[in-house]
Formats: C-alpha cells, sequence, structure tokens
C-alpha cells in the first residue's frame, strides 16, 4: 500500500516518520500545492525513518502509477474539496476533501444557516458592506459587546474581532475599511459570555469511531496570558471521551450532511458554553483534521499503542476498531521563532538553514513543520511556526511537567519562542464545564 499526502501549504509533513514504520507501507509521496512551500521536506528522504518519502511535482504522476486499491490519499487540509470528489469518483480511497465541507469552513453564514439547525447559535447577521454594518452596530446601546468576523476565508485570524463596546467595534472597523483588500462580507455577531471548547470526532463514512469523540481547549495568541497576535495554536489541551454528553447528539445531526457529501475524515465545531443558560453555541465549523490538534491526536492514539496508519485504514475502509484512549490526556506547545507568527519574507527567509533537532528518545513527542536536509535537519525558512512538542499522562499536570521539564529542555533550536502557561486557561475552563455538567 502507498500513502499519497496532498496539502495546500505543507501542514502534515511530520506524518512522514510515523507511516514510514509501517511495514505495509511502501511509498509515502507528498505533494504541495502553494509552490512558495515548495522547500518543505526538501532532501529529508536522507534522514533515518524517512527513506519511503518522496516529495512530487505533481501528484498525477504518483496516481498513473498507482491502481486505486493500491494508495490512500490524504488531503490535510480545506480548498480541495472538488479534488476529492474527483478523486473519489475514480474509486480512489480519500480522507478528507469534502465540496459541501469545505463551504462550511469557508462561509461563515452557510455554517451557521446549517448549524441552527443543529444546536444553539449567537444572534449574527452578515454584511456586505462596512458602511451597512458600521450603521446597524451604532444601533445597540453604547456598552453592547459584539464580534466583527469575516465571512471571506483568505482574511486573516486577527480581523475576528471582540470589541468592548459599540464605539470600539464602530472604530474597529473603520480602520478595516482604509486597508480591506478581501470580499466584503462579514458578520456581526451578539457576545456570549462563556467558556469556549472544540469538540470534533472521526467519520468513517458511516459513523463515528469508537471514543473518537475529542474535547479541546486551544489558545491562539502567542504570548503568555492571551497576549499578542493570533497563531493557528500556541497551547492546547485535550482529551477523547465516550459518546455520551452534550455534544454527542449535535455530531449525530450532522451525519446526514457527510454522507450526502461523501466525506471521510474529522469534523470539529467550536462552541462557547453561556455562563448564562449553560449551553453551547455555535462558533465555527471545521472539515478536516486540526492542527495543533492532529499531533495531539497522533499522541493519543500511540499511548494506546495504535498508529495514525490504523487510524487511516479505519477511516477509508468503514471500519470501527477501538483507536482512542478515555483516559489519558494529552497537551502541547507550538515552537516558533522570530519574526514570530506571522512574519513574511525576507525576516522568514533569513531562518532557513538554522539547524533544530532533539534528544532522539523522545522523538513521538516532536512534530516538525517545515524541515528540510542540508547536510543536517534545519528550518526551511518558510514560516515562523517550527513545529510542536507534545506529552500525555493520565492527568493534565503530569503531562504539562513533563513536556516543560523534559521533552522541551531537548529540543536544539536558536531562538526558540513558546508559551509557558501551558494549562492555566484549560484548567479553568475544565473546571467550569464539569461544575455545569458539560462534562
Amino acid at each position: 500500500m502507498n500513502v499519497l499526502i496532498l496539502s495546500p501549504i505543507s501542514l502534515s509533513m511530520f506524518l512522514v516518520p510515523r507511516l514510514n514504520q509501517e511495514k505495509d507501507i511502501e511509498k509515502i509521496y507528498f505533494w504541495t500545492r502553494d509552490t512558495t512551500m515548495k522547500c518543505a521536506g526538501k532532501g529529508m528522504e536522507n534522514v533515518k525513518d524517512w527513506e519511503k518519502f518522496e516529495l512530487v511535482s505533481d501528484y498525477n504522476e504518483v496516481l498513473n502509477k498507482h491502481k486505486p486499491s493500491d494508495i490512500i490519499i490524504f488531503i490535510d487540509d480545506i480548498g480541495m474539496g472538488h479534488t476529492g470528489k474527483h478523486l473519489r469518483d475514480l474509486g480512489y480511497k480519500v480522507i478528507g476533501g469534502g465540496v459541501f465541507m469545505d463551504r462550511l469552513e469557508d462561509e461563515r453564514q452557510l455554517a451557521t444557516d446549517l448549524m441552527k439547525k443543529v444546536m444553539d447559535v449567537p444572534e449574527s447577521t452578515s454584511f456586505k458592506s462596512f458602511d451597512e454594518g458600521i450603521r446597524f452596530v451604532k444601533n445597540f446601546e453604547p456598552d453592547e459587546r459584539l464580534l466583527f468576523k469575516p465571512n471571506d476565508s483568505d482574511a486573516p485570524k486577527e480581523y475576528t474581532y471582540l470589541a468592548k463596546d459599540v464605539d470600539d467595534l464602530v472604530e474597529a472597523m473603520q480602520s478595516f475599511k482604509a486597508e480591506w483588500k478581501y470580499k466584503e462580507d462579514f458578520q456581526i455577531q451578539k457576545f456570549i459570555k462563556g467558556t469556549e471548547v472544540d469538540f470534533s470526532a472521526y467519520f468513517n463514512g458511516k459513523e463515528y469511531l469508537t471514543n473518537s469523540m475529542v474535547i479541546y481547549f486551544e489558545n491562539k495568541p502567542l504570548m503568555p496570558g492571551d497576549i499578542g497576535p493570533a497563531t493557528g495554536g500556541a497551547i492546547a489541551v485535550e482529551f477523547c471521551r465516550k459518546p455520551d454528553e452534550i455534544f454527542w447528539p449535535i455530531l449525530e445531526k450532522l451525519k446526514p450532511v457527510m454522507i450526502k457529501d461523501d466525506y471521510k475524515g474529522q469534523v470539529s465545531i467550536n462552541c462557547i458554553v453561556s455562563d448564562e443558560d449553560k449551553k453551547p453555541y455555535f462558533l465555527e465549523f471545521c472539515s478536516r483534521v486540526g492542527y495543533p490538534s492532529l499531533p495531539l491526536d497522533v499522541t493519543l492514539l500511540e499511548e494506546n499503542k495504535k498508529s495514525v496508519w490504523d487510524l487511516f485504514k479505519a477511516i477509508v475502509n468503514g471500519e470501527n476498531p477501538d483507536l482512542f484512549p478515555t483516559d489519558k490526556i494529552a497537551v502541547t506547545a507550538s515552537i516558533f521563532v522570530p519574526p514570530a507568527p506571522n512574519g513574511a519574507a525576507p525576516q522568514i527567509n533569513e531562518s532557513q538553514g538554522e539547524p533544530i533537532d532533539w534528544d532522539i528518545k523522545y522523538d513521538r513527542y516532536f512534530f516538525p513543520y517545515y524541515i528540510m536536509w542540508d547536510e543536517k535537519m534545519c528550518l526551511a525558512g518558510i514560516s515562523s511556526w517550527v513545529g510542536q512538542v507534545t506529552s500525555v499522562d493520565s492527568t493534565i499536570d503530569g503531562a504539562i511537567q513533563t513536556l516543560y521539564d523534559t521533552y522541551m529542555p531537548t529540543l536544539r533550536l536558536k531562538d526558540k519562542i513558546y508559551r509557558n502557561d501551558l494549562g492555566d486557561s484549560a484548567k479553568e475552563r475544565m473546571k467550569k464545564l464539569h461544575d455545569y455538567k458539560i462534562i
């Protein structure tokens, strides 16, 4: 069997050494759509545990060499839903890549309209002009807290803005309008005071995999105390639960949507549990594997003596083995280098060639992103997000202590940046949700 990973921006290359260990995998092909990311992985086939790896510039050449029964295709991000559908129509086994599922993450209003049929949704109104939106906002009481949320998925995360009051939001929107380069399409959403949490599960085309419901707490800001610009996820905590809690019926109601879209893979809901009525309210939809959650999923699988290859096979073959443990908790801290988190060329390029390594006995807890080989493993110099370190234990404090005291000190990387308050926010949120009898 072979694996072909199709990646818009080269996010899941850290899976290669794990798949490389599987005896029934002959070759691991990796294709990156974004041409600015092409040096990621360059030369890595020369590294131990990467021998089966091959970077490809045209994935059709790979498909021409293999029958559909000889290869599993993994699409690791949104934006390739039509590609996924086309390959499934040709008979290939594909994880991720759904046409409608992509739209649910790309189009906030579409997701909001769907989720209104499934769970509670904060009061939201969409607009296609800043002037119209500003007039709408000015009708609220002065102390009302509102959110500005772009509907255009190309708009950077920092444009999602929670205002202190009406005047603050009007000022922010006027500033956004002056510099806006994206589709003028956004939501104004009423703020709900509460506890933010994600829940997700893996779907095999017929049902969710046993115990794959993940409860996930993430903090995006770069610096401790949730200060600074947003990242893809600076720190996170997750654990798996049996399908018997408040989030499970919501996931169950989404099954017909995924079956209609012929989607197999992970689906995730970001929500906020209201302090007032103790109910979860929908915020965002994610129809793909997540980052930084995928390394946490892999860490939990491996703690249960399973592998990401076991997960892949179960998803594409419609099987439902018991893969995930429900008595462990996994944590992660993302690693960055200056100029983090959103530096652009030429500053990012200056990090190319910086060596990176760690104590090999902790290999399973290190998940590098944009790396290459040049007589040594080094940074590819195309992103400030270098990778993740994970840890797992039966308690959150045990996992955090091991990550900071045992694994992190072995990481050899110049000017590494990471948050040192992992777990602080998650523990507060977990206690609240436990008190509310949500988990």
